[in-house]
């Protein structure tokens, strides 16, 4: 039940493009984010199995990103974007990633009190320079040309 209500919660204070002030998510609200593309996008590497319900959106924002390969935390590889259960993942590992500049996709931050609470230390981590939070995932990124910001996004799933 209070899944649901984060999830109202989410609509009332997200913002759409047009609350977003930062250039950089700015271009990827405009161009990935809230733009269907019939365009061919570039091949993204994607692990075996990898289905979540907002796959088709997460592969454009990576590919205006221009990232490659997704992989599961867990595995030791060389991508840098990592896809992860904070269920499954110590925080201090999910942090040092992000350090070391890799993209971080959080799996259904607002699941549990639990996975809330360890999305909402990740967000507050001086080392996650920006968070993109829209509901259904997140991601974390290191930016050294950006001040801290956290953003909030608004987006339909029923697309």
């Amino acid at each position: 039940m209070r899944y649901y209500w984060d999830l109202i919660k989410h609509f009332f204070v997200s913002n759409s493009r047009h609350g977003t002030h930062s250039p950089f998510v700015y271009d990827l609200a405009v161009n990935a984010i809230y733009t269907v593309s019939r365009v061919h996008m570039c091949h993204i590497n994607v692990p075996l199995g990898f289905k979540p319900r907002y796959k088709k959106l997460l592969l454009r924002i990576l590919a205006r990103m221009e990232k490659e390969e997704v992989a599961y935390f867990e595995q030791t590889t060389d991508a840098n974007v990592f896809w992860i259960e904070l269920k499954e993942t110590p925080l201090r590992d999910i942090i040092e990633a992000v350090r070391q500049g890799k993209l971080i996709v959080v799996h259904e931050p607002f699941q549990t009190r639990k996975t809330k609470r360890i999305w909402q230390q990740l967000v507050q981590s001086a080392d996650v320079v920006v968070s993109i939070n829209l509901f259904h995932f997140g991601i974390l990124i290191y930016r050294k040309e950006q001040r801290k910001e956290n953003f909030q996004l608004r987006y339909p799933f029923w697309r």
